[in-house]
């Protein structure tokens, strides 16, 4: 099982030296383009991992309208099962600026057309937020972790962060929560060894946020989130085929 893992861990390495210098340049010409890259390192990790993801949505959603995504957090696979449940969508970023110190996958992440946020410069971090509404207002959904890092893996959340909030009310946009279960089984917080298996994926109805009060918006979104997570590896519904997602 060790051996396993570092094969595992070995090849999601080369995986991203090889696809982390092609989204980058792919999106210095067409940003949408380089994130299309970006959903083959995906796939391919997935597959090394022996990863499945399966989704279900709530309702339809159209993936020419932007939404703010909101998602809970406790595995790094987290990351790759959203993307890989939304593959009809453009999707950026809210990430935290100490990702991007990470070996290749940091650099690939901050020339790649994402929203990076230095939480501690109050004013760096509402300029980043500004110009993600205006990504946004363009046609690009927005994806973010309102936790800021992983949870303890037991299925419980953190206290959540504003900012995405913040954002999702500046631009009028409404907020999509997403509920993700099993990626901590997968690779846990504070573990290194992949495991194979299936992440459910669990992706909500659009929540409006005209008219409503920040912290309003954040209780409303995080009990729909929390009412979600037990339902999201229970077939109580059929799943929405892609197509019919837009």
């Amino acid at each position: 099982m060790v051996l396993l893992s570092v094969l595992k861990l070995l090849g999601i390495a080369l995986n991203t030296v090889l696809f982390a210098p092609v989204a980058v340049a792919v999106s210095a010409i067409d940003g949408r383009w380089g994130y299309r890259v970006s959903q083959l390192w995906v796939r391919f990790n997935l597959l090394l991992s022996g990863v499945r993801v399966r989704t279900r949505y709530e309702t339809p959603l159209d993936p020419r309208v932007p939404y703010v995504f909101v998602s809970n957090h406790q595995s790094y696979y987290d990351v790759l099962a959203v993307i890989a449940a939304l593959p009809a969508f453009q999707l950026r970023w809210v990430a935290k600026k100490e990702l991007t110190q990470v070996p290749v996958f940091g650099w690939a992440l901050r020339h790649s057309d994402h929203i990076i946020i230095d939480r501690s410069d109050h004013v760096q971090a509402m300029k980043s937020l500004r110009a993600a509404v205006e990504k946004m207002r363009s046609g690009l959904s927005v994806i973010i972790f309102p936790e800021g890092t992983r949870g303890p893996g037991d299925g419980t959340m953190l206290p959540w962060k504003k900012g995405g909030f913040v954002l999702a009310l500046d631009a009028g946009i409404p907020i999509v929560p997403v509920a993700v279960r099993g990626s901590a089984d997968v690779l846990g917080p504070r573990g290194w060894q992949i495991h194979g298996g299936t992440i459910d994926v669990l992706v909500g109805t659009p929540i409006p946020v005209i008219g409503v009060e920040r912290d309003q918006l954040m209780r409303c979104v995080r009990e729909r989130l929390e009412g979600m997570l037990p339902r999201a590896v229970a077939p109580a519904s059929r799943p929405v085929r892609l197509a019919e997602a837009g």
